[in-house]
């Protein structure tokens, strides 16, 4: 499977809840653990396995990181969910173009 990483990442609620959070708006580490109250070695322990898996990005900026999303990678996950529903649907009998 193509995407295993970034599977791995998103299976963990708090994950999916910092992507949530970064959507339309970069954001810093401290950001992040005031928003979820939790701790900063917890926090950055999340976006490495975010990072790692591509999902997210980090700017520097000064003494800090500013993290968000990364667009590219999130679109490619994005498109082979659809594909592989489509190829899905299509198995079952069932064209969803056909759906409107």
């Amino acid at each position: 499977m193509p995407y295993e990483d970034q599977f791995a990442a998103l299976a963990h609620p708090l994950r999916q809840g910092i992507l949530d959070a970064l959507q339309g708006t970069p954001m810093t580490v401290r950001d992040l653990t005031d928003r979820f109250d939790t701790s900063q070695p917890v926090m950055s322990q999340h976006l490495k396995v975010l990072r790692d898996a591509g999902l997210v990005g980090a700017t520097p900026r000064g003494a800090s990181r500013l993290y968000h999303l990364e667009e590219a990678q999130l679109n490619a996950l994005r498109s082979f969910l659809e594909a592989h529903w489509r190829n899905t649907l299509k198995k079952l009998g069932e064209d969803p173009s056909h759906d409107a």
